[in-house]
């Protein structure tokens, strides 16, 4: 499985190029729950409802369709 892992300022990125996902936590706290924001972009939420995370499926796709 090739993985990258960056951690930019508070905030640690994981990049799953296997399954060709980006995974963002910028908080120690657990989520309770998650919410999809718009295709294939979802939130993770902490007991409060606060973001402390976000996933994106599909992220190389959708970068080099950006293009």
């Amino acid at each position: 499985e090739v993985v990258s892992r960056l951690k930019i300022i508070g905030a640690y990125v994981h990049h799953d190029q296997e399954r060709d996902v980006l995974y963002v936590s910028f908080s120690s706290s657990q989520a309770q729950d998650s919410a999809e924001i718009s295709e294939d972009v979802i939130v993770d939420l902490d007991e409060k409802g606060r973001p402390v995370g976000l996933t994106i499926l599909n992220f190389e796709k959708r970068v080099k369709e950006r293009r």
